[in-house]
């Protein structure tokens, strides 16, 4: 059985970019860094929630929900502070725990 740590996050459509480099250079690598995930994702959400937003959900596959919990408020607590130092109120996220079927 397996998990998926999936956070989305919701931007303003001018910090698009340089949030995509940022999930790809800094949040991935530290995901796989940890040991705790197998394959990672990262998608464009089409529906979209307010004018001039855009949503891109990152799921990180887990076999253990424990594991992902533990990072999640650990590790990627941190790097959402960053994300907060970045952007600050021009983004928001969500992260949801979900079981594989």
């Amino acid at each position: 059985m397996g998990y998926l740590l999936n956070t989305t996050f919701v931007l303003h459509t001018s910090v698009e970019a340089g949030f995509i480099t940022w999930v790809r250079e800094v949040y991935l690598p530290a995901a796989a860094e940890a040991g705790v995930f197998g394959v990672s994702r990262v998608a464009k959400v089409l529906t979209q929630v307010e004018p001039d937003t855009v949503s891109i959900a990152v799921q990180l596959e887990a076999t253990s929900i424990e594991e992902a919990s533990r990072w999640h408020d650990n590790t990627a607590a941190l790097l959402r502070d960053d994300l907060h130092a970045r952007w600050g109120d021009r983004l928001m996220f969500f992260t949801t725990y979900m079981e594989v079927l």
